[in-house]
């Protein structure tokens, strides 16, 4: 049986992602990997992961967790190198 790891280890999903669904979402890891890769798999899901990520930083910019923020930026930089937003015409 395959672990919680493994699946996203095989679907290319990193920590920061699935960290950021689950945020925003509240669900269990299983659901939340599931969601995060259809997520990844569409050009509409691309763009709202982005808005996941620039509102998790909003929220934690509001709330003064300077810690945090810094942490959700260089996670969205990686993020948003691997996943660029998809051209909108």
């Amino acid at each position: 049986m395959l672990s919680i790891i493994d699946v996203k280890d095989f679907i290319d999903l990193d920590k920061e992602t699935v960290n950021a669904v689950h945020q925003t979402f509240g669900l269990p890891a299983d659901e939340t990997i599931a969601l995060a890769q259809q997520l990844l798999s569409t050009e509409s899901g691309l763009i709202t992961l982005h808005h996941m990520f620039r509102d998790l930083i909003a929220d934690a910019e509001a709330n003064f967790q300077s810690f945090r923020e810094n942490e959700l930026r260089q996670a969205y930089a990686h993020f948003a190198r691997k996943y660029p937003l998809p051209h909108i015409l």
